[in-house]
């Protein structure tokens, strides 16, 4: 486990640039944190990391639950889950466990309303965020995020 404390919107900007470079398709990142705390905004940057197009729109996917991000130089197509909408009726039987694991980056907001069709190794970025303060704590689960750590 990695633990950040007291991460400006700058550093969370250099975390995601760095992480870029480890990532390959079939990865998954979830992502945890209250509103506001800073998941959309690292995606976002992640995606622009791994793209080669500054122009590129990276939105929350709050209301389309998916967004899909392919083209604009991005090595793999990335997939971002914002799952908060799904509280109430689950993930499965609805077709997104097909974008998990397959030929690209998935990453998911929200993830305890997904749980049912995750799977066991992912990376966990949680964010955590005061008013103030913004504390980032990465954990590992699953050897191939372990070794990713130790190279961060």
């Amino acid at each position: 486990m990695i633990f950040l404390k007291k991460q400006s919107l700058a550093d969370t900007k250099k975390l995601a640039e760095h992480l870029a470079g480890f990532l390959s398709a079939g990865d998954l990142i979830l992502l945890r944190g209250n509103l506001g705390a800073g998941k959309t905004t690292f995606t976002r940057q992640l995606v622009h990391a791994l793209s080669d197009d500054p122009d590129l729109i990276v939105n929350s996917p709050t209301f389309t639950i998916l967004q899909q991000y392919t083209g604009h130089g991005l090595p793999f197509p990335v997939y971002h889950f914002d799952a908060y909408r799904l509280e109430t009726i689950g993930a499965a039987d609805q077709g997104f466990e097909d974008y998990i694991g397959a030929d690209g980056l998935t990453l998911v907001e929200w993830p305890d309303y997904m749980k049912e069709i995750l799977p066991d190794q992912y990376l966990e970025i949680a964010f955590s965020y005061d008013g103030q303060d913004r504390d980032v704590r990465l954990t590992a689960h699953g050897a191939r995020y372990e070794k990713m750590l130790d190279r961060l």
